[in-house]
């Protein structure tokens, strides 16, 4: 298979009972997502935040092979992780892992989703083949 083939990993992970000092943090938050990225083999190309008040961040992190984004509920002490990368340069588990380990003690439930070849269609919803 190509490293440019029509395929893909996306890891899905939601995350909740995170220490209070690390849901916070958006700084180790953030940080820990960079370095998950480095650690995957991918490469970043730029990131949009939004931190709101009191607390709390949404971030997107473009990809070369696609995307990672979190959005954290501090009062909750939860967040959403969500990393796709497309091909097989990269291992977007590394960024989850990565993640997790930052956070310290805490609960996650993680899907993870082979998505492109082969596509089964199941509607075509009217567009022409």
């Amino acid at each position: 298979m190509s490293v440019y083939a029509f395929s893909g990993t996306h890891v899905l992970c939601d995350i909740v009972g995170i220490a209070a000092e690390r849901i916070n943090d958006n700084e180790l938050i953030l940080e820990a997502i960079r370095k998950g990225i480095e650690a995957s083999g991918a490469e970043l190309c730029g990131v949009q935040t939004k931190e709101f008040e009191p607390v709390g961040v949404t971030a997107v992190y473009v990809l070369a092979e696609s995307h990672v984004s979190v959005h954290t509920y501090p009062e909750q002490r939860s967040l959403f992780l969500d990393a796709f990368t497309c091909g097989t340069r990269c291992d977007p588990q590394r960024i989850v892992d990565v993640v997790l380990e930052a956070l310290g003690p805490c609960e996650h439930r993680t899907s993870v989703l082979s998505r492109g070849e082969p596509v089964r269609v199941l509607a075509s919803a009217g567009y022409a083949a």
